[in-house]
């Protein structure tokens, strides 16, 4: 597989910088500007209570939108702190949140947020999107894939479980929502988790897209249909969750033939899917050059997931980056890793004292089902190796190490090493560093996935098959 892309991605989101970060947001993306909002917001409460924002209303809304507090709205009004602050802002946010809170409390902090993702809900069609008003870094990823959705008829997303790939894609079709300028006439999200047969998918966007549309017996010909409005709109449409696609050989037939279609021929639109691994069969779309893209997403930065952790309840920083190396900024992992340490040791303090490294149940029925159904027995016989090597979680086990060992057994060709070695990379289940001098690729395990290789509860690694290298105790 060529991951050429996906290391120029990387390096392109490593050079960008806060400023150009800002710069982008404030000069290209244009987003929605406080009059925008203000107009908005007007015709939101003039409906729900039959009169429109007050000046002193109108000032709070002005403040927030600029990030002031009220002694600063104070100074730049005639009105005092405490009638901006407990007059008026309390009753308006009350108002606000019951017209757009979306089960959230509105407030100053996420006023143009939580309008944001109101005015998006009418503009996306199809599934319910997941909520982004509480939405942590990405800002590099965020700019690269506006980047790509202009360039490529389909950007693939992947990476391991939790990692935040559906936040990422509802989080670019939010901020697309309430951004003109990037010219999309239709967004719509589709969550395909269950895998519909593909004339039902084709069906239900074209009942979006071309109500008037007669479905015929023949899904090539609604293919084509659908492409067809492609060709007289820009349409950005999001395919969630296509974890189960292999499972059904014919299936899997059917999307391939479908994504293979909307990347080869001419048009203006743009698909995305999210996925934890990069199909096989789409490697040669990206060997080929054509309009087709993947971006392997890592988890969140040191910053994002120091606030992460802030926001609920972790002020040591040094306990926090212990956090975040050990479930490497998986968001998902992070957030269950607290919400147990809350509710099984009280407080943090205990849990540090007596540390362990802990596997979620959702990441844990995962690995069960890659390991039960998918990874073969020289797979495991690597994950027990790498176990057994990688003490600390920061070692690093080179390549020629791997392979020497299993040559001095004698039970595994060399190449069968290597292929192995490149699926569970492929699959998140190891990590890999290259040495900048030598460019020798070295491996380690995230120290989540050691933990789980080493208890193997359902013993789905070790009994496998009686060649199976022994566990370090």
């Amino acid at each position: 597989m060529d991951y050429s892309a996906s290391s120029q991605q990387n390096s392109l989101m490593k050079s960008c910088n806060i400023q150009s970060f800002s710069q982008y947001t404030e000069d290209n993306l244009q987003k929605l500007t406080l009059e925008e909002g203000l107009n908005v917001l007007n015709e939101l409460v003039s409906k729900a209570r039959g009169k429109p924002l007050s000046d002193p209303e109108i000032t709070v809304v002005r403040g927030a939108w600029d990030g002031q507090n009220y002694e600063k709205m104070s100074e730049n009004s005639s009105y005092s702190q405490n009638y901006l602050q407990r007059r008026v802002a309390t009753i308006l946010f009350d108002v606000l949140t019951e017209i757009m809170g979306n089960g959230e409390q509105v407030c100053k902090r996420n006023l143009r947020t939580c309008l944001e993702a109101f005015m998006s809900q009418d503009a996306i069609k199809g599934s319910q999107i997941p909520d982004v008003s509480s939405f942590y870094g990405r800002e590099a990823e965020l700019i690269l894939l506006k980047e790509l959705i202009i360039k490529q008829h389909c950007v693939s997303i992947v990476g391991v479980a939790g990692i935040g790939k559906s936040s990422l894609a509802a989080k670019l079709i939010t901020d697309i929502s309430t951004n003109k300028n990037l010219g999309f006439d239709y967004l719509i999200w589709k969550s395909v988790a269950h895998i519909p047969p593909i004339e039902d998918l084709v069906t239900e966007l074209l009942e979006i897209l071309d109500p008037e549309f007669v479905q015929t017996h023949y899904t090539q010909a609604s293919i084509t249909h659908l492409l067809k409005y492609f060709q007289k709109k820009r349409c950005l449409i999001v395919l969630d969750d296509l974890e189960l696609l292999g499972q059904n050989f014919e299936q899997k037939l059917d999307y391939l033939f479908f994504i293979r279609r909307v990347v080869e021929e001419t048009h203006q639109s743009c698909l995305i899917l999210t996925s934890r691994v990069l199909l096989d069969e789409l490697d040669d779309l990206l060997n080929a050059k054509r309009p087709f893209q993947f971006l392997k997403l890592e988890g969140l930065d040191t910053n994002a997931s120091m606030q992460f952790l802030f926001d609920r309840g972790l002020t040591d920083p040094k306990k926090c980056h212990q956090l975040i190396q050990t479930y490497r900024g998986n968001p998902s992992e992070l957030a269950a890793v607290i919400d147990r340490i809350y509710h099984l040791f009280g407080s943090t303090e205990i849990f540090f004292e007596n540390p362990t490294t802990l596997v979620s149940k959702k990441l844990e029925n995962i690995l069960n089902e890659i390991v039960g159904q998918v990874l073969q027995n020289i797979h495991k016989q690597i994950l027990i190796y790498l176990a057994e090597k990688v003490v600390g979680g920061s070692e690093l086990i080179s390549i020629t190490t791997i392979l020497n060992n299993f040559k001095r057994k004698n039970i595994i060709s060399t190449l069968d090493v290597v292929k192995a070695l490149e699926i569970l990379e492929k699959m998140s289940l190891i990590e890999t560093v290259k040495n900048p001098v030598t460019q020798e690729i070295s491996f380690t395990l995230q120290p989540v996935i050691k933990k789980y290789v080493t208890t193997d509860t359902r013993n789905l690694i070790n009994d496998s098959n009686p060649s199976n290298l022994k566990m370090a105790s």
